[in-house]
């Protein structure tokens, strides 16, 4: 307030502006990018390698399946000697058909993660993942099985079964890489 022999008081001259102070913001998570992770690409080319190696593996079969017939009738033969000749080749048989079955199921499954993968979705990697234990699993017992005939294949049976579970192994452990997770999540 101003009185009447006090003259109005003027306002104070503006205080100059302090120097701003330099700063920088650090995000505290990595931004994903659209370039896929090195990890993705070695897990597709494991399981596209696994896939070359299963077909080996029915080639191989495929190529002396009369030997391979002769040495796992043989086997199971040895093993249950009470069972008739038609009972041992129809084991031999229903052996042969369900380990091939089983397999296409497993490609196709694993066709379908790739594809849920290259989409970038997580049940690419989810699907991928199961798939892999029951495919490593799979190969473990295909190589258990197929041991008796080894030697009939020039011993593809005795390492390709391991192989292609060690691939499908690897193509699944890749996919857990630390870069996959924000890769899966693009950012909206």
């Amino acid at each position: 307030m101003t009185t009447p022999e006090q003259p109005p008081r003027r306002p104070a001259p503006p205080r100059p502006v302090p120097p701003r102070p330099e700063f920088a913001v650090t995000p505290l998570r990595a931004t994903p990018t659209d370039a896929t992770p090195k990890a993705v690409a070695v897990s597709l080319s494991a399981w596209v390698g696994s896939f070359v190696v299963l077909a080996g593996i029915a080639g191989a079969i495929a190529l002396d399946l009369g030997a391979v017939r002769d040495a796992l009738e043989a086997s199971v033969a040895a093993d249950n000697p009470g069972d008739s000749a038609t009972d041992i080749t129809d084991t031999v048989n229903l052996t042969l058909i369900g380990s091939g079955a089983i397999a296409v199921v497993l490609i196709l499954l694993g066709l379908l993660g790739i594809q849920l993968l290259r989409a970038r979705k997580t049940a690419g990697r989810i699907t991928l993942a199961v798939v892999g234990a029951l495919s490593a699993a799979g190969g473990v017992g295909l190589w258990m099985l197929l041991s008796d005939a080894g030697d009939a294949t020039a011993g593809v049976l005795q390492w390709a079964p391991l192989a292609y579970s060690a691939l499908v192994v690897v193509g699944v452990l890749a996919l857990f890489a630390p870069g996959v997770s924000p890769w899966l999540r693009p950012s909206r």
